[in-house]
């Protein structure tokens, strides 16, 4: 009895470390499913758009337009190049970075050189 026990209690430790470590306590689990997370795989930009459950997708090294702006929540860019997003804020994305907020957006596309993109 004291074996299974100590290892019910093991387990039962073991599950909230991990709970802990994934962010997903008992309050957690709730927050997560609150919280949209884009997925960005490598060699894209992507924009997620304010009603729409899957991201948009641009290639490395390609531009893309929208007309009309594209209202997004998030631009996460997971290529090597920064690049320009011009809308309602406009804004160079350097690589691996991500902004978070409520904007439109006109066009997305690698910087043309040096320096800070124009909108």
């Amino acid at each position: 009895m004291r074996n299974r026990s100590s290892r019910l209690r093991r387990v039962v430790s073991l599950g909230a470390v991990l709970a802990m470590a994934l962010g997903t306590g008992v309050g957690g689990a709730a927050a997560a499913e609150d919280e949209a997370v884009v997925l960005c795989p490598t060699g894209y930009v992507c924009l997620q758009p304010l009603l729409g459950t899957q991201p948009v997708l641009v290639k490395e090294g390609e531009r893309a337009t929208f007309n009309p702006a594209l209202r997004v929540t998030e631009v996460t860019n997971m290529t090597r190049v920064t690049y320009c997003v011009t809308g309602g804020l406009s804004y160079g994305l350097p690589p691996g970075g991500t902004q978070t907020w409520d904007s439109s957006v006109n066009t997305v596309g690698p910087r043309p050189g040096p320096g800070a993109c124009l909108a």
